[in-house]
């Protein structure tokens, strides 16, 4: 499977039945943040596209789930930190 560089957009729907009590449950469960505060790392291999946030958990998944690459290959690894 493979996403599209660009997904379509579509319109926003208005939520009718959250109540604030919802919003204000919901919103201790995560925070808003950036690329500089969430790092990224992504396994490029192909049919892969798997999610890290660390350069160490992508290794450990390459050495589990690609285990014909060389140890310390760490070509097609996609990340902006």
């Amino acid at each position: 499977m493979r996403l599209p560089s660009v997904l379509p957009s579509a319109p926003a729907l208005e939520d009718l039945a959250a109540a604030q009590s919802d919003l204000d449950a919901a919103a201790s469960l995560g925070k808003i943040t950036t690329p500089e505060q969430t790092p990224i790392f992504i396994c490029a291999l192909p049919d892969c596209n798997k999610l890290f946030p660390s350069r160490e958990r992508v290794m450990q998944h390459r050495k589990r789930d690609h285990p014909d690459l060389y140890p310390s290959d760490d070509s097609h690894i996609i990340t902006w930190n």
